[in-house]
């Protein structure tokens, strides 16, 4: 029976602290890419928000992403680019520079993490990248090194 209830009391001691240190909820909401070059459609269904959410669970980012906006404590805000070389650009690109002509894609994203009882502004990234998928991972990045680890006491 004390065995018992030294587990009981370990039990809720362990839950007491993680009651304590809770995770940030970061809600992501949804915005779609505008494509900037001159063909037709082709970033037109790429939602950055999604990218962002793979992205802080990759790099291990210490928050809780939520489906649901009233759940969340900050909600994360975006607004993104793509551009890509006309085929005449690139052609161009590879004759004049060869090797050393670079992507053929630029994306380019600005994110907000808002607080949700404020509104505040609490950390903003401007990113430039070959594709969305290293602008999101980052953003995951230094949202972690510079804004959360600065949180912590």
């Amino acid at each position: 029976m004390k065995r018992f209830f030294a587990t009981l009391l370990v039990a809720v001691s362990s839950v007491a602290v993680v009651a304590q240190s809770p995770r940030p909820t970061v809600y992501i909401a949804a915005a779609e890419t505008v494509d900037a070059s001159n063909s037709g459609n082709k970033a037109k269904n790429v939602d950055f928000g999604a990218s962002i959410a793979a992205a802080l669970i990759k790099k291990n980012v210490p928050v809780t992403v939520v489906t649901d906006p009233t759940k969340a404590q900050w909600t994360i805000k975006t607004v993104s680019s793509q551009r890509e070389d006309s085929t005449g650009t690139k052609v161009a690109k590879l004759a004049f520079a060869g090797a050393f002509a670079g992507g053929f894609t630029k994306f380019e994203g600005s994110m907000q993490v808002i607080d949700n009882a404020t509104s505040g502004i609490l950390y903003a990234y401007n990113v430039k990248k070959g594709n969305f998928q290293s602008a999101a991972e980052a953003f995951a990045k230094h949202f972690s090194n510079d804004f959360l680890k600065k949180q912590r006491p």
